[in-house]
């Protein structure tokens, strides 16, 4: 393939963006795929309406976002992937689809407060990458049968609350990953509670989920559905948050430490363009 015919978004702190530059490598791929730094070229990023990181766009279609199929990857990136049909029943396509939400704390938010399954639905070609159904022939049909069965507002708030302990662990790792980057060292959830109450949780919650305005549904804390799900976040975050943080801080360690990546980060640079 021709290297404008590859974009790659990643972020530096992504470990799956770490495993994949790794894997590139690896291949003999990295010289010829364009990699974007979306904490460098973030508006390029909201242009292509990156969402999760790695998002890959192979001749300007989004085939991966978050969760990355590394073995059909390789494939299509040495010519000899060959389309076929998914042979998965619907109960396959709804854990592809929460478990693509879930890679991604900003949906895994948004949907865990909103409920609303059929907003990032409506969004065809984020949810064939987040899915990976992007790559078999028969995506349109498989796209169209999960959109009407999670759509169904009761169908779509029991898929979740089925999952609820996993929006639970990905709400609080994140957290606590965003903490590490804050104060750079340990902190533990006696020190974080002192700081960071319900409300201020809440508030996260909220603001976290959404750019700006867009996707911003804003919610009092006297609402109590709301306040119930803040208080179920937060009893979460006050058992798990300490050994999160000690898998942060390894995960970070771990990535940072790697100066190759670092220097594919570095590089990245060159191909933002200044006016």
């Amino acid at each position: 393939m021709n290297k404008t015919n590859i974009e790659i978004f990643i972020h530096p702190t992504c470990s799956t963006c770490h495993t994949l530059i790794r894997l590139l490598k690896q291949w003999n791929y990295l010289d010829i795929v364009k990699i974007i730094d979306t904490s460098r070229d973030p508006y390029t990023a909201m242009e292509r309406g990156v969402r999760s990181v790695p998002s890959i766009f192979i001749n300007g279609e989004l085939v991966f976002a978050g969760i990355v199929d590394f073995k059909r990857l390789k494939a299509m990136l040495d010519g000899e992937y060959s389309s076929s049909v998914f042979e998965g029943d619907l109960r396959e396509l709804e854990e592809r689809f929460f478990r693509g939400v879930l890679d991604s704390v900003a949906t895994a938010l948004w949907l865990y407060v909103n409920e609303d399954c059929n907003a990032l639905l409506k969004d065809r070609e984020f949810t064939m990458a987040i899915t990976n159904i992007s790559i078999y022939n028969n995506r349109e049909e498989l796209y169209d049968e999960l959109r009407r069965y999670l759509s169904d507002v009761n169908t779509c708030r029991e898929a979740i609350r089925s999952r609820e302990e996993r929006f639970f662990a990905v709400i609080t790792k994140n957290f606590t990953r965003e903490i590490y980057w804050l104060y750079n060292r340990f902190l533990s959830w006696n020190d974080i509670s002192k700081l960071y109450n319900k409300e201020v949780i809440a508030h996260w919650m909220i603001v976290r989920s959404a750019l700006g305005r867009v996707g911003l549904r804003v919610y009092p804390i006297s609402n109590e559905k709301f306040k119930e799900k803040v208080e179920k976040v937060y009893s979460y975050m006050s058992q798990a948050f300490d050994e999160y943080m000690r898998q942060v801080i390894d995960e970070q360690a771990g990535i940072f430490n790697d100066l190759e990546y670092v220097e594919v980060i570095d590089n990245t640079m060159k191909n933002i363009k200044v006016p």
